[in-house]
């Protein structure tokens, strides 16, 4: 009924393409240039300072893991 109006380009020029707009948002984005909502700021500086603080360490320490002897085993020997 209608002729298709499909345009298909080949993976070079698809690739270009992609490259240049990533390279446009790249310059236009810059995070020199576009500063952080307010929130989101607050948020990552939230994050930042629980990065900062020590957390419990769930490794076991190695004499946990290193197998010894029982007390009285070696007095029993």
């Amino acid at each position: 009924m209608g002729v298709s109006n499909e345009r298909q380009i080949d993976s070079v020029h698809c690739r270009a393409i992609c490259d240049e707009i990533g390279e446009r948002l790249r310059m236009m984005l810059r995070p020199e240039t576009a500063a952080l909502p307010v929130r989101l700021q607050i948020l990552l500086d939230r994050l930042a300072d629980q990065d900062r603080d020590l957390a419990p360490s769930i490794v076991p320490d190695l004499d946990d893991m290193i197998w010894q002897p029982a007390v009285a085993e070696l007095h029993a020997a």
